[in-house]
């Protein structure tokens, strides 16, 4: 885990080395624009993660932690109204995972990417721009990290963005911009590597994969941004439903299996840096 914090740590110095070398009298004579621009944003963000899960309203697991990840957007513009945008973000820690089957350490890795298209307009002295999407989720975590009885579990998501941007100047040369965002949870699946307890787990259960088809996501945050750099802090949250029930047969016992509903909360900060 230090290891993976220090490598992000050095892949941000190496940003912020870059963009010194980007003539600053380009950047400071020009006018901060309300309007999006084309251009690239590299960042580096830390956060508290929080997954639950419940069982008839009753605790059932949870995995809480910090995460460090990395993040990546390209923007392009068409005419005055119009962007598309494509951004990915990675995020990796050690969380600490409770259940009433045991307690410990394991590693969490998250992946996204999204698709957007955007229309904004200017209205007074501020901006709004409207967008939506598609958007693609995936977690990883290694429950063996635990001991005897542990497998791997991957989750993923695939959902709709619908938001709203809005943006004002504070001075000539910085502005803050804030987003509300709703995920229409389209499909989601959750696959459990039970192959992993054991043969006898693997000859009854296999690895099982869970549809998941009810739930929504919700997300929030705000920058303070310049021409070449800015910082923000972000609230993520996701709720998903109980997913559809697997059945499976050995001889004339009868066994089933679902994933129970869940909540992720992540809260954090990131820092960008535009080229």
């Amino acid at each position: 885990m230090k290891n993976k914090f220090f490598m992000l740590s050095a892949m941000l110095s190496a940003i912020a080395l870059f963009a010194d070398e980007i003539p600053q009298s380009n950047v400071q004579e020009k006018i901060m624009s309300l309007k999006t621009r084309d251009g690239f944003d590299i960042g580096i963000q830390s956060y508290w993660y929080k997954y639950e899960e419940e069982v008839n309203g009753a605790f059932f697991m949870s995995n809480t932690g910090n995460k460090y990840g990395v993040s990546a957007i390209g923007i392009k513009t068409f005419g005055d109204e119009y962007y598309t945008s494509v951004d990915a973000r990675y995020a990796t820690g050690d969380v600490e995972y409770k259940s009433a089957s045991g307690n410990g350490d394991v590693e969490d890795n998250m992946y996204e990417i999204r698709l957007l298209v955007g229309n904004e307009a200017l209205v007074e002295d501020y901006l709004l721009a409207f967008y939506s999407g598609i958007g693609y989720r995936r977690l990883d975590n290694d429950l063996r990290d635990i001991g005897s009885g542990g497998y791997r579990r991957t989750s993923e998501y695939l959902y709709i963005p619908i938001g709203i941007t809005h943006r004002f100047l504070l001075d000539s040369k910085s502005r803050v911009s804030t987003n509300v965002e709703y995920d229409y949870f389209a499909k989601g699946a959750q696959k459990s590597y039970l192959s992993d307890v054991g043969p006898s787990y693997a000859a009854v259960f296999g690895d099982p994969v869970n549809k998941q088809k009810h739930g929504y996501g919700v997300r929030l945050n705000s920058a303070y941004e310049q021409k070449s750099w800015s910082i923000g802090a972000f609230l993520n949250y996701w709720h998903i439903g109980d997913s559809e029930i697997n059945y499976y047969y050995n001889g004339s016992d009868v066994y089933y299996a679902l994933e129970p509903k869940n909540d992720t909360k992540e809260v954090g900060v990131e820092i960008k840096i535009r080229f």
